[in-house]
This record gives structure tokens, C-alpha cells and sequence, in this order.
């Protein structure tokens, strides 16, 4: 893994805690290193920052929604 990808990693990282109550709490509990350079890379092919930022957020937001609706159906 190259520096750069170990930066954003870091940033994402730090990103994922800031939101941790709005869906990143899986991230920052569940995922290592690897998961966060998965991002990187999508059917074997490289993918930019931004791409891998992208997909990041989609997910979280998912994680975010199945809170929401778990929250809401709990009354």
C-alpha cells in the first residue's frame, strides 16, 4: 500500500470517527486497514480519492438509513 493511500486511509478514518453517530460507527468499530483500501479498488481495477471517498460515504449512509429505521420502528 502505497503513502498516499495510507493518508487517505488515516483521513478516512478519522472522517468515519467525526460521524460516528451518523453511521460510521461500523467503520470505526469493524473495519481495519484493508477495508478502508478496498475502497481503493473495485473489480480489480484502481480507483481515484475521490471515488474511494464516494464509496465510503454510500455506504455509511446505508448504515445511517438502517439506524434511522431501526430507531423509528422501535416505537
Amino acid at each position: 500500500m502505497n503513502e498516499q493511500i495510507k493518508t487517505e486511509i488515516e483521513a478516512m478514518k478519522k472522517w468515519c470517527m467525526d460521524n460516528y453517530c451518523n453511521g460510521a460507527d461500523t467503520m470505526v468499530e469493524c473495519w481495519g486497514d484493508e477495508d478502508y483500501a478496498n475502497l481503493f479498488v473495485f473489480e480489480g481495477k484502481a480507483k481515484t480519492n475521490a471515488q474511494a471517498w464516494a464509496r465510503l460515504k454510500s455506504i455509511v449512509s446505508v448504515y445511517q438509513d438502517r439506524q434511522a429505521d431501526a430507531r423509528n420502528s422501535a416505537f
